[in-house]
């Protein structure tokens, strides 16, 4: 048993501060052993084993050095000189240590898949039919999830415009007005505005709504109602309707005025007229009155019997031809002019105002609206006939192509394609199919031929270099990308800010088509012979009992007769009228050739001639034609606008004033459109009475008050 003084021996060793020293031990013969050359390795020396044992012992492990850098062992190491090559059996020199192989780079990202189409028209329809059911079940959250989920298909689809359920919210919106739900009415204009942007009645609807929530806010309210009129003079329906009725209005006032102009100049000059008919060969020994009474029965014969407004007129002007002044037949010439050309303007205007019915009414809503199946099953039909036009066979590819029918899409624009190779429009459309089915080479074929087929349409040149920098874009070529995206912004970026989506990545999103060119689907409207109809109903109508053939020359040379005639008018010496009685100034019955009547020269010419009382008389023959003739002027001023300045013998103001109070007069009267759209727009309506009835009234006012200036007060 250990003593009390080796107890404290041991503690304090233990407390004394330990020196640790480096020692390498002489190797047991287990470690000999461990260290035994392997049969082909010649022996090494002892001396060479045991420092290589003792460096071994130096070097620190390397979890002492998470870092992975080298301690100070490693650096000594690394610093020690290489071994002595005289040692025994030890090489000359030490092979070249292996350059460590680069390391890999490391793998792109895979690009993000375009999404393809997923829903179905049948499936936009089902979301609808649920807001309108939970709408009537009073169920807010549900419709409006509903009324989501509506959008994000049309998006999907690229459907411009939902103009049905457009205006089921217009109707809602009203209702909603009218019961002082102001907040609803406003929420439901908003939602046709963005199921239909190109629909008018949804922007006139959100500024009732607007301006029924903030009256304040006249900023909201008359953007709003300038988006209105943008959307109607941009939607075909509307616009061709608007122009039918501005065409119609202005060709009836035209030949109305001419009408108005003739009977006003032709009641001027009847006087004089029923006189020289009076001097006839036939009827000079004749009453006066048997021959006026004759000449009236002459110039009623036409309107009589029927033979046509051309007959009519044309008897007219000779009766009234020779009593006119030089202006006033020019104006009555022009007015024949163009009654001339009427059939033939609105054969035109019929061809460039038909919409309703055509193809392009068809080919717009396939490329802009949501026709049915049916609908679009029609136009497939049509187009499987004979060589269809290439503007409804690349309407129907870009159908296809927005449901997600990729390879019908292809085959329809192939065919578009084979009929207009020029199309660079199609081309496009053409490289989306391509890209969206994984032909990258084909797509950037096809978009550089767009480009090159443009013809300077910065329009497609625009989507062509949008599509383009896609394509760059998923071949990891980012400089090209980005140069054809900044080429495509200058060329159209409203067009592919409208269209286009750098972070939807759905199918009809994330590359921009081009649709048909309003140019092309404006030209399938005149197809059809509905506008030959329109010219050859005219023609009838004017022309009366006259065969087909005889138009336009029967009223050419209907004019040039008349201008013969007032060539010829020296020979002739028709009456005049008296400057202060009126009365007819006749060379054959006074011998004169002056101003005045032989009455008139008697009596202030000649004084003395005439007895006192007869100077009375025509004193007040002459103050009562002056009367007369004052009342007569204004009395048709005030009856008809621009008949006083007619009658007072000015006769391009008068022809104007006529022509436009006719025209107003004709668009108040036909206030709904002589061809109105399939769904007339009531606000429109309203707006082109307030808009025609001031309108008229001004001119009305204004020439009245020019003419009671110009005749005295």
């Amino acid at each position: 048993m250990p003593t009390r003084k080796t107890l404290l021996a041991i503690t304090v060793l233990a407390l004394l501060p330990w020196v640790a020293t480096a020692q390498v031990s002489t190797p047991s013969r287990v470690d000999d052993e461990r260290e035994a050359p392997l049969p082909d390795e010649p022996p090494a020396p002892r001396q060479a084993r045991e420092d290589r044992r003792a460096r071994a012992v130096d070097r620190p492990r390397e979890e002492d050095h998470p870092s992975g850098q080298a301690g100070p062992a490693s650096d000594r190491a690394a610093e020690a000189p290489p071994p002595d090559p005289s040692a025994a059996n030890a090489p000359d020199s030490l092979p070249a240590p292996t350059p460590p192989e680069p390391p890999e780079p490391p793998p792109m990202p895979a690009a993000r898949p375009i999404l393809p189409v997923t829903t179905s028209l049948e499936g936009l329809f089902r979301h609808w039919e649920d807001r309108r059911t939970a709408l009537r079940e009073q169920d807010p959250v549900r419709a409006a999830a509903a009324a989501t989920a509506v959008l994000e298909a049309r998006r999907e689809l690229a459907i411009e415009n939902l103009v049905p359920f457009a205006y089921s919210e217009v109707r809602d919106a009203n209702r909603a007005l009218e019961a002082g739900v102001v907040a609803d009415a406003l929420a439901h204009a908003e939602l046709a505005v963005q199921l239909a942007p190109q629909l008018a009645d949804a922007h006139a609807a959100l500024a009732r709504a607007r301006f029924a929530s903030a009256p304040g806010e006249v900023g909201a309210v008359l953007s709003a109602l300038w988006d209105a009129a943008v959307a109607a003079f941009g939607e075909p329906h509307t616009r061709r309707a608007f122009f039918a009725d501005l065409f119609v209005a202005l060709f009836a006032a035209v030949l109305a005025a001419g009408a108005v102009a003739l009977a006003v100049l032709l009641l001027r000059s009847l006087r004089l007229f029923l006189h020289d008919f009076h001097h006839l060969p036939l009827l000079r020994g004749s009453a006066g009155i048997q021959a006026g009474f004759l000449g009236l029965v002459l110039l009623a014969t036409p309107l009589a019997f029927g033979l046509g407004p051309l007959t009519v007129v044309a008897v007219a002007l000779a009766a009234a031809w020779l009593y006119l002044s030089t202006a006033e037949r020019l104006a009555l010439t022009a007015v024949l002019l163009v009654a001339a050309a009427s059939p033939w303007a609105a054969q035109e205007a019929a061809r460039s105002i038909a919409w309703t019915g055509t193809l392009a009414e068809a080919v717009h809503e396939l490329e802009h609206g949501a026709p049915s199946d049916a609908e679009v099953a029609a136009l497939v039909a049509l187009a499987s006939e004979g060589t269809p036009p290439a503007a409804l066979t690349a309407a129907l590819g870009r159908h296809a192509k927005r449901r997600g029918e990729l390879a019908a899409a292809a085959r329809w624009y192939a065919e578009a394609l084979r009929a207009d190779p020029r199309a660079a429009e199609v081309q496009v459309n053409l490289g989306n199919v391509l890209f969206l089915q994984g032909d990258l080479d084909g797509a950037k074929a096809a978009y550089l031929d767009a480009v090159e087929r443009a013809a300077g349409d910065r329009t497609v040149q625009a989507a062509a270099h949008y599509d383009l920098s896609k394509l760059y874009l998923r071949s990891s070529d980012i400089e090209r990308s980005s140069a054809a995206r900044d080429r495509a912004e200058q060329e159209d970026g409203p067009f592919l800010r409208r269209f286009g989506a750098d972070d939807d990545f759905s199918a009809n999103r994330y590359l921009v088509d081009v649709p048909v060119p309003d140019a092309k689907v404006l030209a399938l409207s005149g197809g059809d012979r509905q506008p030959e109809a329109i010219r050859e109903a005219i023609r009838s109508r004017l022309a009366g009992a006259l065969p087909p053939w005889t138009w336009p020359w029967v009223p050419l040379a209907l004019a040039v007769l008349l201008w013969g005639l007032a060539f010829l008018q020296g020979r002739v010496a028709p009456s005049r009228a008296c400057e202060r009685c009126g009365r007819p100034v006749c060379r054959r019955c006074d011998g004169g050739g002056g101003p005045l009547c032989g009455q008139c020269v008697n009596v202030y010419v000649k004084k003395g001639l005439v007895e006192a009382r007869d100077r009375l008389l025509k004193d007040a023959a002459v103050k009562r034609h002056e009367q007369v003739q004052h009342v007569l002027t204004r009395v048709l001023a005030v009856a008809s606008g621009g008949g006083g300045h007619l009658y007072g013998g000015y006769p391009w103001r008068g022809l104007a004033v006529l022509t436009s109070l006719l025209f107003l007069g004709f668009l108040i009267w036909f206030w709904r459109g002589m061809m109105p759209p399939p769904l007339p727009t009531p606000y429109l309506l309203v707006g082109k009475l307030a808009i025609a009835i001031p309108s008229a009234l001004l001119v009305y006012v204004v020439a009245v008050r020019d003419l009671f200036r110009r005749t005295g007060t």
